[in-house]
């Protein structure tokens, strides 16, 4: 440092930016520049001529203060090299002018002033910058109660991970989940392997990625889904959160985070899982049943269809078997398929079709049945309703729409249509003696027709009908 020509600090010394005192050797004040008065709540002829700890004695209720002592080796330590020491963070409290002494935190810095022309090289004052860190110091100390106190409160395994040197930080609750003894620091030397050790050997490079993936970026999140293994082979699952941050002191990276034992809720999970597959093989077993038994309804109605000479009673036994059998193929669907609740509402409409052909004789009358369904899934009750319905068109359409003799198709469509909705629509292209659906209906009991109403209104469904080139019939429903 230049020399200090002087013991007048001088103007520029006076307006400095930080609190600064001119101290002796041996700790006596010559010199306190305004904003130093300002910070301590003193005047100058309150400060030079006395030694620092007579202007600011210690605390006697603080009997562990070592303030003097830190000082006073500092100040050595200057005089001796003649360089300056920056003194690390210290608790010294000032007394206020009530007598009281307010808690205050520390960092200062002693410079030399080398004022003796002949002697050059001898440190003959000292500048003492003080800076006073007390806000930041005691908001820093309050976060880390509050941390300590949540991590009690809440029993969390919290870590803080240097991933460089493999460092862990951690709560003593991290130590109990991995089964460590959080008095007997040797079983783990404050290093995170023999933690990685405990992870399950199909684990560990998974967990030892995701570390090294969240080292790389500041403020990347930690995901860690893992199982554990314990010295007594119990085997635990836990979960790890945090993230990536700079230590505002060594700009390093550190993760920070928590663990927590989700043992609990997995073997719950584990527990439910089972559950669902039993109610769900129970379903599966009473559609199975259902289905067979409406297939024996079936055949009874078939018997009795053949025996009946009535050519009336005998359309209406064929009627009451469609029906039954649209209801039996929706069970067999939900036998076969996984899911016991719902179907697949185009492949089943695939297996009507199937079975519509061959229960109206359409081959033989020379009509054809298509569809074009959209992948659509329906729960049970919806998928009876809709499965009645297209029985019920089709059917209509082969007893109404053609003659004898005639050809045609009827089209089976089932499409998503705009604002969440679904549209079924039946149409044939009939135009035999009975095609007027209307005149023919009031030759009839309507049962089709009272049916095909009952079955949109379960589908909250409304219901369009035209007569251009046939007969076309829609079902606009909710999806």
């Amino acid at each position: 440092m230049d020399h200090y020509d002087g013991l007048n600090p001088g103007i520029f010394f006076d307006a400095a930016a930080t609190a600064q005192l001119v101290v002796t050797p041996d700790l006596r004040i010559v010199a306190a520049n305004k904003r130093y008065c300002a910070l301590l709540g003193r005047q100058p002829r309150d400060l030079i001529g006395y030694k620092v700890f007579e202007a600011f004695p210690a605390n006697p209720d603080d009997p562990e203060s070592s303030a003097e002592a830190a000082l006073t080796a500092s100040i050595e330590a200057v005089v001796a090299t003649g360089k300056e020491q920056q003194m690390p963070l210290r608790q010294h409290d000032v007394r206020e002018a009530d007598g009281r002494y307010a808690t205050r935190y520390w960092r200062v810095l002693n410079s030399p002033i080398f004022a003796d022309d002949a002697q050059p090289d001898k440190v003959t004052h000292i500048i003492h910058t003080a800076e006073d860190v007390t806000r930041n110091t005691l908001g820093e100390r309050a976060d880390a109660a509050r941390q300590r106190a949540a991590m009690r409160g809440a029993e969390l395994s919290y870590f803080e991970l240097d991933p460089v040197s493999g460092r862990l930080i951690r709560s003593p609750q991290l130590d109990a989940l991995f089964g460590f003894d959080p008095n007997d620091t040797n079983d783990t030397n404050d290093a995170v392997e023999p933690f990685l050790e405990r992870f399950h050997a199909d684990d560990r490079i998974e967990a030892r990625a995701e570390i090294e993936r969240v080292a790389r970026t500041i403020g990347a999140d930690l995901h860690l889904n893992s199982r554990i293994i314990l010295p007594d082979g119990t085997m635990r699952w836990v979960i790890g959160r945090g993230e990536s941050v700079r230590d505002p002191d060594t700009q390093t990276v550190r993760i920070v985070g928590i663990v927590l034992d989700v043992t609990a809720i997995r073997e719950n999970e584990a527990r439910l899982s089972e559950a669902l597959a039993a109610r769900d093989l129970m379903i599966a077993e009473v559609n199975h049943r259902v289905k067979n038994s409406l297939q024996m309804v079936t055949s009874i109605l078939n018997l009795e269809g053949t025996a009946t000479v009535d050519p009336a009673a005998r359309a209406s036994l064929r009627a009451a078997t469609a029906r039954v059998n649209a209801v039996a193929a929706i069970h067999a669907s939900l036998y076969e398929d996984e899911d016991v609740n719902s179907v697949w509402i185009d492949r089943y409409l695939k297996r009507l079709t199937t079975h519509l052909r061959l229960s109206l004789s359409s081959d033989a009358r020379g009509l054809q049945i298509t569809y074009d369904a959209e992948s659509i899934r329906l729960d049970t009750d919806r998928a009876v309703s809709l499965s009645l319905a297209v029985n019920e068109l089709v059917t209509n359409s082969f007893k109404h729409a053609y003659g004898p003799e005639d050809d045609g198709t009827v089209t089976i469509t089932l499409r998503r249509a705009d604002k969440n909705m679904i549209l079924l629509e039946v149409a044939d292209d009939g135009t035999g003696p009975g095609a007027d659906r209307a005149s023919s209906d009031a030759k009839s009991s309507g049962l089709g027709q009272r049916l095909i109403a009952g079955m949109a209104a379960s589908l909250d469904g409304t219901i369009e009908q035209d007569q251009t080139n046939g007969w076309r019939t829609r079902i606009l429903f909710p999806e």
